[in-house]
C-alpha cells in the first residue's frame, strides 16, 4: 500500500483529534530519527500507524484479539488501554501491508515499552509522549532531553506514562517496570 493510500485509510479510521495527534507524532519521530541516525522512513511509518487501532473501542479491541490470535497477558486483561498497540501492530501488517519487523515491533511496544528497546522503539515511544500537543511538565522535560540523549528522553517519557497510569489508579505493566529499571541502571553508568 502506498503512503497516500495509507494516510487516507487511516484518516477514515480515526477521529480528527487522534489523526492530528498521529501527524504530530510523525513529525516528532522524523526529527528524532534525523537527530539520532535512524531510518526516517521507518520512523515516519511507525509513527503514522502507531495508533491505527484507536478507532476501536475496548470491546472491539478484545474481540479483534480473540479473532486474530493475539494473546493478552494478565495485566492487559484488566487494562484495555495498551492493547491498542498490539492490535495496531497486527493491523499494520494485515490491513496496511507492513512487513518490516522493526516497524511492527515499534508499534507493538509504543504503549508500555519493553526491556530491550531498539532505537526505533525509543524514537516512537518518545515521539508519542513528547509531540507538541503533549503539554505536561514531564513531556516538556522529555522533549528537552530528546535534543541530546534518546535514553534519558525515553526514561522521562516512561516516567510521564507512569504518572498518568498511577493517576488512573492502575498498576504499571511489568514490561514498563523492567524497562524503567534498565534505563535507570544505564543512567547510573
Amino acid at each position: 500500500m502506498e503512503l497516500p493510500e495509507i494516510k487516507n485509510k487511516l484518516k477514515s479510521m480515526l477521529d480528527e483529534k487522534r489523526f492530528a495527534h498521529t501527524l504530530c507524532v510523525c513529525e516528532a519521530a522524523v526529527t528524532l530519527a534525523e537527530r539520532f541516525g535512524a531510518d526516517k522512513n521507518k520512523a515516519y511509518l511507525a509513527a503514522l500507524l502507531h495508533d491505527c487501532a484507536r478507532g476501536l473501542d475496548a470491546k472491539q479491541t478484545k474481540v479483534y484479539c480473540e479473532e486474530n490470535g493475539i494473546k493478552l497477558d494478565e495485566y492487559m486483561q484488566s487494562d484495555p488501554n495498551p492493547i491498542h498497540a498490539l492490535v495496531g501492530a497486527d493491523m499494520a501488517k494485515r490491513q496496511f501491508g507492513i512487513d518490516d519487523a522493526e516497524i511492527l515491533q515499534a508499534i507493538k511496544h509504543h504503549a508500555i515499552g519493553h526491556e530491550d528497546m531498539t532505537l526505533l522503539d525509543k524514537i516512537l515511544f518518545v515521539a508519542d509522549a513528547t509531540e507538541p500537543t503533549r503539554t505536561s511538565f514531564e513531556a516538556a522535560e522529555a522533549r528537552r532531553a530528546a535534543k541530546e540523549d534518546i535514553d534519558k528522553a525515553t526514561a522521562l517519557a516512561l516516567r510521564q506514562k507512569i504518572l498518568y497510569v498511577e493517576s488512573l489508579g492502575r498498576p504499571m505493566h511489568p514490561n514498563s517496570i523492567k524497562m524503567l529499571k534498565k534505563l535507570t541502571e544505564c543512567e547510573r553508568k
